[in-house]
């Protein structure tokens, strides 16, 4: 219809590209980067001085301590080289203290997300809520749950750092002509750095070649044979460093543990194929489907479990506050973003809609998880989701990328400023960190066992004798197998001789198993047998009749187990009660006015909290050099505290104490509460009484009174 003369045609009022200039898009580019490492600082920042080492980490502190950085070097020999020459560097400035350790391995996982969130900013400038919400992901990614192992798996988050910051550079350099020289020698050499610290995210190689071609179309539906040859030949120089390291990985370098069977052999798993290959091809082909399936539905559900639900604690309460404060950061973040994302570019964006858009980043998502799983589909590792303590969720990393790409694009297709999408925006990252805050508290309880350990051993013994293993059952699983070794000979010190170990706790668990690769050897229940204990190139010597048996019960008591006082174990494991003739404190432990001189109790910090574990241990320690006076007397001091076990069997070398210096009312009245409350304690208790009426022929007073009491409990009487 034609317009009347002289009427103004009507407009519509449009914010342009002026109406948002460039430093409005870096107030928003900063928001998003300020708000990913707040997320990060609440989520995991704020459990760094509460956490410590775990698993892998020990080792590795007990090294750099005894040999410095050249120790390091000779530790991860054979395995991890590069990682090696990284933890000897950084240990200088970091030092053995699990604070600066935990400080540097989230400061690095923060950074990747940010990188990966102005990655994705260039890709698609419009859909800048997409890349935060990636970054966000990525960063609460539920497959994950060992960020407390700050020391040990600062080399996947490094390895992922360096990969993504090639990934941006490549990105960079395409979409940044004058650079572009500068940009790809970045990229090369962040993607080869990255692989020789861990192969992790070998896999994630083809993925780039899609992010290649996805810039290469500039907004075009479908990829022409023009852009895919100029895709390739942008690629090439990735895939000449992608193929030279595969091939040193394959055919050049050899992995060497030290101990047991080289593992992380890429031959190895290639000539299995090659002498099986449909058997071993459909196994693999299965293997990366589950890995696929657990990375993605299975990770992303992980976190819909009891304990997001369950009330009471104080840390689930703490958790559910951080992750209240994570949605509102969220929700905050992308409105702001919203604001200049959906404003018109048509210079620059990449795809014209949605659907090309969402379209794009599914097929992204999608190959990168196929891709992804190539070195586990090489190696025939799974990924699996254990209860607690989940150190084989490990393999998911390499899928932590795609996985919550396409989590990400699930949520932005419904419309982050919908009423579905919100919610589901909100359940999301709620979800996600309050799981990774309850994980992280987790392991902040686990920290305070390993101190409540190893300042009740210090206690315990004071003093052992060096070429001393200790047999434990019950150790606590960031322990399990080897890796506690080194952390007595931190406690106690001494002289480290180069690839020596002073002293070594054996896990039962495991050195009892029919598998001997931790040990090099079965246990014997004979005396003068070898005791091997080996990690890496580390080895400890020792023999069975030098040795200390104990059992840390359930409670978390360190219980050492010797056969006079076998019986007293009411909860004991029967491995630890039938091992208990090889068991000789007295020969190892003497007492000592001072603390271990090690550095170890420095770096657990200050004495557990528990005062009852101080005072049994200590009453342990003179039930043994026969001190009884002194048994009575901490038994005193622990009554008047009005403190009390939470194992009734705890109070029996009080009992015994008080027995032999003749408090028989108080021997008699403490027996007749553990009865009362473990009527299982009849048979030692019976013992320890029987004894009292052999050694007290004059039969005292006290000691009839005693009796009378405990005669309607204890069957006293001389057996026929």
């Amino acid at each position: 219809m034609e317009k009347p003369k002289g009427e103004k045609p009507m407009t519509t009022k449009v914010r342009t590209e002026g109406s948002y200039s460039l430093s409005s898009y870096l107030r928003t580019d900063a928001l998003g980067i300020v708000s990913t490492f707040v997320v990060g600082g609440l989520v995991y920042g704020v459990f760094v001085t509460s956490l410590g080492f775990y698993w892998d980490d020990w080792p590795v502190v007990w090294v750099y301590n005894s040999f410095g950085s050249q120790g390091v070097a000779t530790y991860f020999a054979g395995q991890r080289p590069a990682y090696g020459w990284v933890v000897a560097h950084v240990a200088q400035m970091v030092g053995i203290a699990p604070v600066g350790w935990h400080i540097l391995s989230l400061i690095v996982r923060c950074t990747s997300s940010v990188v990966l969130f102005l990655t994705f900013c260039t890709l698609w400038p419009q859909r800048r809520d997409f890349a935060w919400l990636v970054s966000a992901i990525v960063l609460l990614y539920p497959g994950f749950t060992l960020q407390p192992i700050a020391l040990g798996f600062l080399e996947y988050h490094l390895s992922f750092l360096l990969f993504v910051v090639s990934l941006a550079a490549t990105v960079f350099s395409i979409t940044r002509s004058s650079y572009r020289w500068l940009l790809v020698a970045v990229s090369l050499l962040a993607e080869a750095l990255s692989y020789i610290v861990i192969e992790y995210f070998v896999g994630l190689e083809f993925m780039r070649l899609l992010i290649i071609a996805v810039v290469r179309c500039r907004g075009d539906a479908r990829l022409n044979l023009k852009d895919l040859n100029s895709s390739l030949l942008t690629w090439s120089p990735y895939a000449v460093v992608w193929a030279g390291y595969v091939v040193w990985r394959t055919f050049i370098f050899h992995a060497v543990t030290g101990y047991g069977p080289a593992i992380m052999n890429v031959g190895t798993d290639i000539s299995k194929v090659a002498g099986h290959p449909v058997v071993e091809l459909a196994h693999r082909t299965m293997g990366l489907i589950h890995n696929i399936l657990m990375s993605s539905i299975l990770a992303w559900v992980r976190p819909f479990g009891p304990r997001l639900i369950a009330s009471g604690a104080r840390s689930q309460l703490f958790s559910w506050i951080i992750a209240a404060v994570v949605v509102a950061i969220g929700v905050f973040t992308l409105r702001r973003i919203n604001a200049i994302a959906h404003v018109r570019q048509p210079s620059e964006r990449l795809d014209h809609n949605s659907r090309n858009f969402h379209r794009s980043v599914l097929t992204l998502g999608v190959a990168g998880m196929f891709v992804a799983g190539i070195p586990f589909m090489v190696s025939g590792q799974l990924t699996i989701f254990d209860p607690s303590f989940s150190f084989n969720d490990r393999f998911s990393l390499s899928f932590m990328l795609p996985a919550s790409m396409i989590l990400a694009c699930l949520i932005t297709l419904v419309g982050t400023q919908t009423i579905p999408g919100k919610v589901s925006l909100c359940i999301v990252l709620f979800a996600f960190s309050a799981y990774q805050s309850q994980n992280c508290a987790f392991y902040r309880h686990a920290w305070s066992e390993h101190r409540s350990l190893f300042w009740q051993i210090a206690w315990r013994a004071p003093v052992l004798k060096q070429g001393t293993n200790l047999l434990v059952d019950g150790i606590p699983l960031p322990f399990y197998a080897n890796h506690s070794a080194g952390t007595l000979d931190m406690l106690y010190g001494g002289n480290a001789l180069a690839g020596r170990l002073n002293y070594f706790m054996f896990d039962l668990a495991m050195i009892s198993d029919l598998e001997p690769l931790w040990t090099g050897m079965k246990l014997s229940y004979r005396p003068n047998r070898p005791l091997v204990g080996r990690v890496r190139w580390f080895e400890f010597e020792g023999t069975t009749s030098q040795s200390v048996v104990a059992w840390i019960s359930p409670t978390g008591t360190f219980r050492v187990v010797t056969q006079p006082n076998a019986s007293e174990m009411l909860q004991g494991s029967s491995l630890s009660i039938n091992l208990s003739q090889l068991s000789r404190p007295e020969q190892v432990i003497s007492d000592s006015p001072l603390s271990p001189a090690g550095p170890l109790l420095r770096i657990l910090g200050p004495e557990s909290e528990d005062q009852w574990l101080y005072f049994y241990q200590k009453a342990e320690l003179q039930r043994q050099l026969q001190h009884w006076g002194a048994v009575a007397q901490l038994g005193d001091e622990v009554r008047q505290k009005g403190d009390g076990p939470k194992d009734p069997s705890e109070w029996f070398p009080f009992i015994d104490g008080y027995t032999r210096t003749h408090q028989y009312q108080n021997a008699a009245s403490i027996s007749i509460k553990v009865l009362n409350e473990r009527p299982d304690a009849l048979e030692p208790l019976t013992s320890i009484w029987r004894r009292v009426k052999r050694e007290d022929p004059q039969d005292s007073p006290e000691l009839r009174e005693a009796l009378a009491a405990l005669e309607d409990s204890l069957p006293i009487g001389d057996p026929h």
